[in-house]
């Protein structure tokens, strides 16, 4: 499953509009145009199933980060001249030739791991990210709304997203198989383990003010809060992620503190309920982010973190505030 040669039978079949075909799903199958998709999700469908949604797709990029540096392991063109970087601008730059694996089941040689770990010139491949983001994302969505028209586009979505990194030359059917595992794996988890759960469900959205301390409340503000913080220590973890993934846990704690929105709405204000929490989180996030003239351009990690953990809290919050004073969500 390592092997380079059905990479290189894929791309026997390439054309110009292939090739834009497959960079297409690759681009739109990147964990970053998911944001558009939760956010319909929580403010136009459910803000429960959207908030699920968004924590099962957050987990997944963290996982799947953790497993490439613990695996450590090439990507196609990194061990064989042949394969071609279709969509790029660069040539591939292996010095190998045909060191991929000899058999179906095997692995990579010695001399080949060890000189593209030492000589890194790529992020690791193993497991595909865009084949675990399209199923968690996909799946999950397809779980929760349960229609035909949506079952379809999971699959395609699914299927040309993982033939698009194989066709393009960055991923063995390896990776994508192992991405799709982990996909389903933590789609499974969030919707028997949350979804599915109604005593968990419950205690999560419950929509009525409660002020008591309750050991449930504990875990609760335990995993929201202070796991992100546990994330951080490790090695490499990519806080701008984790900076996000707290400050939107703190957010909907004090948006559950106040009152869990109800979702009813005719078609307009659930449009309208979209539409601004885009605005708003273009405007915080998106703008603090690329800095507004006052954010320091070489800034210290922890005032990254903090920035970027601020904006999203803000980005939910006042998503939510605002949506009640123009009577797009009801208490």
């Amino acid at each position: 499953m390592f092997q380079t040669e059905i990479i290189i039978f894929l791309q026997s079949f390439a054309s110009d509009f292939l090739t834009a075909f497959f960079k297409f799903f690759t681009e739109i199958g990147k964990s970053t145009y998911a944001a558009p998709l939760v956010l319909i999700v929580m403010f136009g469908i459910s803000f429960r199933l959207g908030f699920i949604l968004l924590h099962a797709v957050s987990w997944n990029g963290l996982i799947t980060f953790y497993l490439k540096e613990l695996f450590l392991l090439p990507r196609p063109a990194n061990v064989d001249i042949h394969v071609k970087l279709l969509g790029e601008s660069f040539s591939n730059p292996s010095p190998f030739e045909s060191m991929g694996a000899k058999s179906f089941f095997g692995g990579f040689s010695g001399e080949t791991i060890e000189y593209v770990r030492t000589y890194p010139f790529d992020t690791w491949g193993f497991p595909s990210g865009h084949a675990s983001h399209a199923v968690t994302l996909w799946g999950s969505i397809s779980l929760y709304v349960k229609k035909t028209w949506i079952y379809l586009s999971a699959v395609i979505m699914i299927v040309f997203i993982s033939l698009s990194r194989m066709y393009l030359g960055r991923h063995f059917l390896a990776d994508i198989l192992g991405g799709l595992l982990l996909g389903f794996f933590v789609a499974l988890v969030f919707y028997r383990g949350i979804y599915k759960n109604n005593s968990i469900l419950n205690f999560l959205f419950e929509r009525k003010k409660n002020t008591r301390i309750s050991p449930g409340k504990i875990l609760f503000l335990f995993y929201f809060i202070f796991v992100p913080f546990l994330v951080l220590l490790i090695p490499g973890v990519p806080v701008e992620q984790v900076a996000a993934l707290l400050g939107l846990n703190l957010g909907f704690v004090w948006i559950r503190h106040c009152g869990i929105p109800k979702d009813a709405g005719h078609i307009l204000q659930r449009i309208g309920r979209v539409l601004l929490a885009g605005t708003v989180f273009f405007l915080f996030y998106a703008g603090l982010k690329r800095g507004i003239g006052f954010v320091l351009i070489d800034e210290p990690v922890p005032v990254e973190f903090i920035r970027l953990a601020f904006s999203m809290f803000v980005s939910l919050w006042s998503s939510v505030e605002i949506s009640y004073k123009f009577g797009l969500y009801k208490r």
